[in-house]
C-alpha cells in the first residue's frame, strides 16, 4: 500500500477530516490532501508526528510505499541546503565580530564600543542558529537569552533616563519571550 492511501485509511480509521488532522499536525489541509493523492511526501520530522498520532511504527506506516522509501533515501543523500550554509556562514560571521570587536577593545561590558561588537556577533549567531533547520531549541534559546541579557547590559551602560532604560528592558524581554513561544512551538 502506498503511504497516501495508509494516510488516508489511518485518518478515516480515526474518524478525522483533512481539517482535524492537519490542525493536530499542525500543518495545512492542503497538505494532508497532497499526501492522499501521491502528489507529494511528507518529511521526516511530519512522519514521526504521523506515526504518533496514527499510534503506528515508522515501519507499519511507510513500508510497502517503494517510491516513498527511495525519495526519503534520495533525500538523505542531497546535499545541504542554502539556507543551512547561510546559518552556518552567519554563525561563523557572529564569531568573526566578536573577536574582532575584543582585539579593538579591552573587554569591559560597560564599553559602548565593545558591548556593540558583542551584540552584533550575538545577534548573527543567533539568527544563524535560527535558519538551520536542526539546531536543537535548548541552543537556540540560550543564544537568545544571552543575547537578551547582553543587550539589557548594553542597555544599563548606555546610561539612559530610567524610562527610556525600562522601555528598552521591557521590549528586550517581551521580544525574548515572544521567540520563545515561537521556538518551543517548532
Amino acid at each position: 500500500m502506498d503511504l497516501g492511501s495508509r494516510i488516508k485509511e489511518e485518518r478515516e480509521k480515526l474518524n478525522l477530516s483533512q481539517d482535524e488532522l492537519a490542525q493536530r499536525m499542525d500543518i495545512s489541509r492542503q497538505a494532508i490532501s497532497k499526501w492522499e493523492t501521491g502528489k507529494s511526501y511528507p518529511d521526516i520530522e511530519t512522519i514521526l508526528k504521523l506515526s504518533e498520532v496514527f499510534h503506528l511504527s515508522l515501519d507499519e506506516l511507510v513500508k510497502g510505499d517503494k517510491s516513498f522509501q527511495e525519495n526519503l533515501i534520495k533525500k538523505g543523500r542531497t546535499s545541504v541546503s542554502g539556507l543551512t550554509i547561510l546559518g552556518y556562514v552567519l554563525i561563523a560571521l557572529g564569531v568573526i565580530i566578536g573577536i574582532w570587536g575584543r582585539s579593538q577593545y579591552p573587554i569591559d561590558l560597560m564599553d559602548s564600543s565593545f558591548i556593540s561588537y558583542i551584540i552584533g556577533g550575538l545577534s548573527l549567531l543567533t539568527v544563524g542558529f535560527a535558519i538551520i533547520h536542526n539546531t536543537p531549541s535548548w541552543l537556540l534559546l540560550s543564544a537568545v537569552y544571552v543575547t537578551g541579557a547582553v543587550m539589557i547590559v548594553y542597555l544599563i551602560g548606555l546610561q539612559m533616563s530610567t524610562y527610556a532604560l525600562l522601555s528598552g528592558i521591557i521590549v528586550t524581554l517581551g521580544f525574548g519571550w515572544w521567540v520563545t513561544t515561537l521556538i518551543l512551538r517548532r
